[in-house]
């Protein structure tokens, strides 16, 4: 008897590429096809690697990568193509989105939605690890929900999910050693498993909630994605958005502010670069900067506060 066929899979990396030339390279590869490709700092080293696992309709894909941007415009949306629903988890680092009128900030152990029939921007501020499992709409909608009340969302790292982050981190693990009719199998658990999550999480949220929610969903995959630019402010959060100034003040009044908010992303951002060994050899200095501080003086202050020791004591103190 003969054994079954495996799913066909691919992995991909820029090891066997000049420093210089790696960033390209991904980008006219292994990105070619999710639109517009920049970076922020361009002039830091850059390297990734990303195991893709495919089939008829579907496809998983685990990537470990420098910081990158995307903007997947109206030009790159196949209007004759079967619409497929992309659903992340994030692993490491501090990513963002926005798609319909929707955006999240991304961190470890959320879970988020994207469509490839219409629009996206998405990216990271740090290194990432994420897996993405992009699923036909149909399949989507059969098991989970309509899919145009989820793309742009994302679900927080409740504990109820830990089953689903769980089962998709295991399938990320195994899909590339299963037959088609196991790996069908396996994605259909996943959703099934989504399906029930999204229905928890619906009867957690008060209607009266959702729409203040959405506000500071928007506010933060905008902070995420432009921190890095020093001049960033609640003004531009506001006109960027089309909000009013109450709406926005008024979604984080009890957070501490939309100014904070903006602060705290940004030393959120340092301390994970700080602890980065990618980032090791990196002058505490630059890495501030690149954060979207100024002054250095007012990041170690900002830094000491939130976090209880100095930019400097925490590198002292990793292993």
């Amino acid at each position: 008897m003969s054994s079954p066929v495996l799913v066909p899979s691919l992995v991909e990396t820029t090891n066997h590429i000049e420093p210089q030339r790696s960033f390209e390279f991904w980008r006219c590869t292994a990105l070619a096809a999710f639109g517009d490709i920049d970076r922020q700092h361009p002039r830091e080293r850059f390297s990734a690697k990303r195991l893709t696992v495919a089939s008829t309709g579907w496809s998983l894909t685990h990537t470990v990568s420098s910081p990158v941007e995307v903007e997947f415009r109206s030009r790159h949306v196949d209007r004759n193509a079967r619409g497929i629903v992309v659903i992340g988890l994030a692993l490491d680092g501090i990513g963002y989105q926005e798609q319909n009128g929707r955006g999240a900030q991304l961190t470890p152990g959320d879970i988020s939605f994207l469509s490839r029939n219409r629009p996206f921007v998405a990216g990271t501020q740090s290194a990432y690890d994420e897996i993405r499992l992009a699923v036909p709409r149909e399949l989507f909608e059969a098991w989970v929900g309509d899919a145009d009340a989820f793309v742009g969302r994302s679900l927080n790292p409740h504990p109820a999910g830990a089953e689903v982050r769980a089962r998709l981190r295991s399938l990320a693990n195994s899909i590339a050693w299963m037959s088609e009719d196991e790996a069908q199998a396996a994605i259909e658990g996943v959703l099934h498993l989504l399906g029930r999550l999204v229905d928890g999480a619906a009867q957690r949220t008060k209607p009266e909630e959702v729409s203040q929610a959405a506000v500071v969903s928007l506010a933060r995959a905008h902070i995420a994605r432009r921190m890095h630019d020093p001049d960033l402010n609640p003004r531009d959060i506001q006109v960027a958005l089309g909000l009013s100034r109450t709406s926005l003040y008024r979604a984080f009044a009890e957070t501490g502010g939309i100014a904070a908010a903006i602060r705290d992303a940004r030393l959120d951002l340092a301390r994970r670069r700080l602890e980065a060994a990618r980032d090791d050899k990196m002058r505490i200095a630059t890495i501030a900067y690149a954060c979207g501080f100024t002054d250095v003086p007012t990041f170690n202050r900002g830094f000491r506060k939130r976090f209880g020791l100095a930019p400097g004591d925490l590198r002292l103190a990793l292993p």
